[in-house]
């Protein structure tokens, strides 16, 4: 039976925080059990949004849907919840992701065939490929949606946040430009002058070393209880090889309805453009910053998330909104992309069928959506893997 589901959370660390030592900084412990099971609550609510599109659209097309199911596993271990317009409401054990169990997606020659075997409920119809595509997409609409009016919320009834940095620290050198490396610059250095130009913020140093691309220029910085002064030539792009730290207290700037709901849709937007690149940078199809370190690019799993959000929770209800709209815009990424079993795959599969006429042919289906399971339980073991490797190491 055919069923459009959220796919477990699995993401690189750039795409979910725009650095993932930040979120370790900021997120060290695995904190506490109500942090945690808050965490885990927050991620039922995206994925109960995410499949609320699939269901809702398919209602609304005149699709069958005999299984709304938050989490996975048998029926006998879930709580069945009841029934609304047709419709099986459970929250099965493994809260991993969700489904929406809706027959009428598969093509008309799979239907037939699925009907021989008994597998499918009677009065079947076969739907526009339009109708079909709308249904299958959703459940990223819906995502996307929510992340919009999270931070909606938020800038209206905090503000958009700001900080006040009082000083600049290198956090950690890259090992790709060695140049602050070479100089004897070290990590928690603290910036205090370049070329005499005093710095503060990031946005002062990186104005100070793009001033003087390819020449040596001095720098002043503060270790320990005393000043260092070296000599670095930063590289034709104005980097010397360091990820930056921050020592900065945050502040919110109040703006009106108008403009905080324009401001949450092109926050949303750049969120949306820094997890495209996370992901890839991780895939390799985009290229890394030099200031981006490889631990940056970790793939984290369920644990790791779990992790940061129950830190997040700890910190404030403003943080853990936040990482809640951050975690629905990589939930929406991650299931447009054409992969079979995904969100995107099953589109690109409506789209073949809509060109040419005719569905792709179920067993090739079937042999790409086992071979892409694989490869995405391959990733999720590693994402484990980092997760396990982060708490055990601290």
């Amino acid at each position: 039976m055919f069923r459009l589901f959220t796919f477990p959370l699995l993401l690189a660390a750039f795409g979910l925080s725009g650095g993932a030592a930040y979120v370790q900084d900021m997120f060290a412990g695995m904190g506490s059990l109500p942090s945690i099971i808050g965490m885990i609550l927050g991620l039922c609510l995206l994925i109960t949004i995410h499949e609320l599109g699939h269901w809702l659209v398919a209602r609304l097309c005149g699709m069958q849907t005999p299984v709304f199911s938050i989490g996975f596993g048998k029926r006998e271990w879930s709580l069945v919840l009841g029934k609304f317009w047709e419709t099986e409401f459970r929250i099965a054990p493994i809260l991993a992701g969700g489904y929406v169990s809706i027959p009428e997606l598969l093509d008309e020659t799979s239907l037939n065939e699925a009907a021989k075997d008994g597998e499918l409920p009677k009065n079947l119809r076969v739907f526009p490929v339009w109708q079909r595509i709308a249904v299958a997409a959703a459940g990223v609409t819906f995502n996307m949606i929510s992340a919009v009016l999270m931070v909606f919320v938020l800038f209206t009834f905090w503000g958009q946040p700001d900080y006040k940095v009082h000083s600049t620290y290198i956090r950690d050198l890259s090992t790709q430009v060695t140049v602050a490396r070479d100089a004897g610059l070290q990590p928690k250095d603290q910036f205090v002058s370049v070329d005499g130009r005093q710095v503060v913020s990031p946005d002062d140093l990186s104005a100070a070393l793009k001033a003087n691309k390819e020449k040596p220029v001095q720098v002043v910085v503060k270790r320990g209880s005393g000043d260092v002064t070296v000599t670095v030539t930063p590289t034709k792009d104005g980097t010397i090889g360091i990820v930056l730290g921050a020592n900065a207290e945050r502040i919110y700037k109040e703006m009106s309805v108008g403009d905080a709901a324009v401001n949450s849709v092109k926050v949303t937007g750049k969120v949306l453009d820094m997890t495209f690149k996370g992901f890839g940078m991780m895939l390799g199809l985009v290229e890394k910053p030099a200031n981006i370190s490889d631990a940056d690019m970790e793939v984290r799993g369920i644990v790791g998330i779990v992790q940061m959000g129950a830190g997040a929770l700890g910190t404030g209800a403003f943080d853990f909104i936040w990482f809640l709209m951050v975690i629905s815009i990589n939930l929406a990424v991650m299931n447009i992309l054409p992969i079979p079993v995904l969100d995107g795959g099953h589109i690109v599969f409506f789209l073949i069928e809509g060109v040419t006429g005719k569905p792709v042919n179920p067993r090739t289906k079937a042999l790409l959506s086992n071979i892409f399971v694989m490869l995405l339980l391959a990733l999720f073991a590693l994402g484990l893997f980092n997760d396990l490797k982060h708490i055990v190491g601290g």
